[in-house]
């Protein structure tokens, strides 16, 4: 009987007690593959993941499934499938009762090769071919089908193991919600992409990264990494990635990552050319102070593959071995030391190096994961990828995976989005849990006052938010069991956990001084906090243990942004009320500027003996968490930890700002902005926005967020902005819209190289139409706004009379740009200098340029490189900088950009020019090469 004859429905439903009890062990894997097929609706999917206990999953699993006979065809279709994780119960019953459409397992998990003979293989080959069997041989033979039936068997429970260990997000906090934790609920895809892992430094780690997600997505092209792809051939002709290194900043998701991959593994949905896979933190491998062998290692780890621990290394192209945080390992890889053998004890940094060299397990598939440094030995590893995070999609599902109630999530996403601190947070994995978290109790109750809760804006009110929440989730408080908001943290609740808030705090606050980020109980001790008696229900969602099976424990707070905040947290409370202490504390924190004098203050002489040089540039987050929190001090919503700090203080905060703002650049400037905005006092802003006649941003990568904090900062005053330098910034077209209204106010206008389109050239028509413009110069050189952008320009400058300077190179203008030039510009009074060379003008187009300097003598027009000096010096300089700048050189942008100059170039006519000019061109067409050399092969 075929199987389309076959009634599927008849024979399955009295088999329902049956397969409640095959199935009930490991349900996960039926209920995903069903899942991936379409059987199942994600409402239904998660649904059934939540129903406890597991047999309660098979049972309404079959309700849904046994509806009708498509609906069981391909029930039994994926049953099929992974009858491998079930047992051989299940296996008979599919061979028995539907004998046509049965199909054997596929031995995914056989860990010989192959095309290797084995003592079993030969067994089975002398079978099949009918060949008389030495039974004097036959023990030698069983030994060896026992011994291969026991690995299938280890190798069956490893992955069971797996999926039972990842049912969860390792490492994080417990909430009132168990599901948010579920691995397969809350998974989100991730942004992964091929990179060079550059270090970030002079940055905050989350900054660098903002800037390079904002630089990538403006100016590069990049190819989105599926997870199961990593080990996929990077190009049709090269070889197959076999060590991959995965780098991405705390938070990102680097470790839930790795979970995925194994867990993906075990569940038979992705690696299925793996045979076995393991996994190690380096948290874990760096309390191994003793020589170990690899064999020794995976079975202190993974206790059940005891038995055949020492077989794994026979194929070792099947074997998967996962590695998470390098960065953490507290011992330097010796390239030079090779072990060859798992059974031989050495060093765990002598274990760790071989296996990166290759000498060990050699073909092995091999993760390591890392916050990106400047000392990772990058030419070790096959494939570099990056992980970038969420993209605004992916923010949305995590959303709906969070709160699962659509009207709720939506409405916390489109906060998200509206609000750029948010959104520009949201990016990172564990920021985006943090937020929702923090919004959650504002979307799910709200309260009857709408004014009572507002939610959170600033970066430091969503953490104290968080705080706030986790505080009121406690189990044990009784305090807290009353209506009231649950966002107002009230004082006898401060009150309450100001030891435990202040410990935390100080340990988190000298501990970031020192770039420290795990502790042992010794640490604790020495910062009052008793690691036998960590009030589970609070401070674990805040300090968490990294690894409480080992004997030896450590700790770490929740996210690296969390010990920056109880670092800040700290310092505001320890502060007194005087001006002159907080003066000095933040010359510190944001400038690393000591006190002159002698301090008596505490916190300022430990401060002073802890700081390194350059260390400011790392406490940027910290210094902005200082500002929110003193405003939060101001304004009284520190009561029960410390008293309210006096309005007057903000006199002196006012002057500081001022004499810093008026000498600061690039990003010690941002940062201060940032200050400014976390700080939320609106008469300081004002007064120190007043003061604001010049912002310097060259070449500081702008994020959404920081164009934001730059237009709130700016709209505060009306004050005519002498220079607006945002080259290099690559703000974009979002960062330009809100900047919009306060452009008309910039005398001088730089937004050169910053991938700007027509839209672009549209919104600058705009301010140079409006009555109030006061912009003399207009620097748009190395964007993209074309013919059609350049036409809205001069229409613009029908009726603008105060641009004087106008630079258009190297915007992809061809002659069609020109068309209504004459008739817009042949009446204009102020126009000096206009600059277009590196363009796409034929000479048809340099007649119509030749014919408006008939009407305009006074203006002065640069259409070839080879009219002047100063033109081809400027040149000269940019690509020097660009060669001083890798990053730079990043942007496709900038690799079109000098072809166009060397087009240009070349196409001059260098006859009759000064001596001085030729040389001057023929050094820039020189150097162009030269920077080009490397990405011809790219190109």
């Amino acid at each position: 009987m075929s199987m389309n004859n076959t009634n599927c429905l008849s024979q399955l439903q009295p088999c329902k007690p049956s397969l409640v009890k095959w199935l009930e062990k490991n349900p996960t894997v039926l209920l995903r593959w069903l899942y991936d097929a379409g059987a199942l609706s994600q409402e239904s999917y998660f649904s059934l993941l939540e129903s406890r206990p597991e047999s309660n999953q098979v049972i309404s699993l079959l309700e849904v499934m046994l509806k009708n006979e498509s609906s069981c065809r391909t029930f039994l279709h994926v049953l099929q499938q992974v009858q491998e994780y079930y047992c051989p119960e299940l296996s008979v019953w599919l061979r028995n009762t539907f004998p046509n459409y049965y199909k054997q397992p596929t031995n995914a998990i056989d860990l010989e090769k192959p095309q290797k003979e084995t003592p079993w293989s030969r067994f089975k080959s002398k079978v099949k071919r009918g060949k008389q069997y030495n039974l004097e041989k036959g023990d030698q033979s069983s030994s060896a089908a026992r011994d291969h039936q026991q690995m299938q068997d280890t190798l069956k429970n490893h992955k069971q193991s797996q999926l039972k260990q990842n049912v969860k997000i390792q490492g994080k906090l417990d909430t009132s919600h168990s599901w948010c934790e579920m691995l397969e609920i809350r998974y989100t895809e991730l942004f992964i992409t091929d990179e060079y892992p550059a270090g970030l430094q002079g940055q905050h780690e989350y900054l660098g990264l903002a800037n390079r997600r904002a630089r990538i997505y403006e100016h590069n092209k990049h190819q989105k990494i599926k997870l199961n792809d990593i080990f996929t051939r990077i190009e049709p002709s090269s070889q197959e990635p076999k060590i991959v290194l995965m780098t991405g900043i705390a938070g990102i998701g680097k470790t839930y990552t790795m979970q995925r991959i194994m867990h993906e593994w075990a569940i038979g949905k992705a690696f299925t050319n793996i045979s076995c896979a393991v996994s190690f933190a380096f948290r874990e491998l760096n309390l191994l102070d003793v020589p170990i062998s690899l064999v020794e290692l995976i079975k202190q780890k993974h206790a059940h593959l005891q038995n055949i621990a020492e077989a794994l290394d026979r194929s070792p192209e099947r074997l998967l071995v996962l590695l998470d945080g390098l960065d953490e390992f507290k011992h330097p890889l010796n390239r030079q030391t090779k072990v060859h053998s798992c059974k031989d004890p050495a060093p765990i940094r002598d274990l760790v190096s071989s296996l990166l060299n290759g000498s060990l397990l050699q073909g092995a598939y091999i993760v390591v994961s890392s916050r990106p440094r400047p000392s990772l030995p990058l030419d070790t590893f096959d494939r570099k990828v990056i992980i970038l995070g969420f993209e605004e999609s992916q923010v949305k599902e995590f959303c709906s995976r969070f709160f699962r109630q659509k009207t709720i999530s939506e409405e916390v996403f489109h906060y998200i989005i509206s609000n750029d601190t948010l959104s520009g947070l949201s990016f990172i994995p564990l920021y985006c849990f943090i937020i929702c978290t923090a919004l959650g109790p504002f979307f799910q109750d709200k309260p009857d006052d709408p004014c009572l809760n507002k939610p959170p804006k600033t970066m430091t009110e969503v953490y104290r938010c968080y705080l706030c929440t986790i505080m009121h989730l406690r189990d044990n408080s009784p305090k807290i069991a009353s209506k009231e908001p649950i966002v107002l943290c009230n004082p006898a609740v401060l009150s309450s956990m100001k030891d435990s808030l202040c410990q935390l705090g100080k340990i988190a606050y000298f501990s970031l001084l020192e770039s420290k980020i795990l502790f042992t109980s010794d640490d604790l001790r020495r910062f009052g906090l008793d690691p036998t008696q960590l009030p589970d229900s609070f401070i674990h969602q805040i300090f968490v243990n990294v690894d409480g099976q080992s004997s030896t424990e450590m700790f770490a707070f929740f996210h690296m942004t969390v010990q920056e905040f109880f670092a800040a947290l700290y310092c505001v409370v320890s502060l007194s009320s005087s001006a002159e202490e907080l003066l000095q504390c933040l010359d510190l924190w944001c400038f690393g500027i000591s006190p002159k004098e002698p301090v008596q203050s505490e916190l300022l002489s430990t401060t002073i003996e802890l700081m390194n040089a350059g260390q400011w540039e790392n406490l940027q987050m910290f210094s902005r968490f200082v500002m929110g929190i003193i405003s939060l001090r101001i304004e009284g919503k520190l009561c029960g930890l410390v008293d309210s700090l006096s309005l007057d203080i903000l006199v002196p905060v006012s002057n500081w700002f001022k004499g810093k703002i008026a000498y600061e650049v690039n990003q010690r400037l941002l940062n201060l902005l940032h200050c400014l905005r976390e700080l939320r006092q609106e008469e300081v802003v004002k007064v120190v926005a007043h003061e604001i006649d010049e912002v310097d941003l060259f070449k500081v990568i702008l994020n959404p967020a920081d164009c934001a904090t730059l237009s709130y900062i700016l709209q505060h005053s009306t004050c005519r902005l002498k220079t607006l330098n945002l080259g290099y910034t690559n703000i974009g077209i979002k960062g330009l819209r809100q900047l919009q209204p306060l452009l008309h106010r910039c005398q001088t206008l730089y937004l050169r190289y910053n991938s700007l389109g027509k839209e672009a050239a549209s919104i600058e028509a705009d301010v140079l139409r409006s009555p109030t413009c006061q912009v003399k110069s207009l620097l748009m050189c190395g964007n993209s706004i074309g013919s059609e952008g350049i036409q809205c320009l001069w229409e613009a400058l029908r009726y603008n009379k105060t641009l004087e300077e106008l630079y258009v190179d190297i915007n992809e203008i061809t002659d069609n740009g020109l068309n209504n030039l004459i008739p817009c510009l042949k009446n204009n009074k102020t126009l000096r200098l206009l600059t277009i060379v590196g363009n796409k003008l034929s000479d048809r187009g340099k007649d119509v340029l030749v014919e408006l300097q008939r009407h305009l003598p006074g203006l002065k027009i640069l259409s070839s490189f080879m009219g002047d000096m100063g033109l081809l010096q400027a040149y000269l300089d940019w690509v020097q900088e660009l060669k001083e700048n890798a990053q730079q050189m990043e942007s496709v942008k900038n690799v079109d950009a000098l072809h166009n100059v060397l087009s240009e170039l070349r196409r001059e006519d260098p006859k009759e020019k000064p001596p001085a000019l030729k040389q001057r061109a023929e050094e820039l067409e020189r150097e162009i090469l030269l920077l080009l050399q490397p990405s011809v092969n790219r190109r």
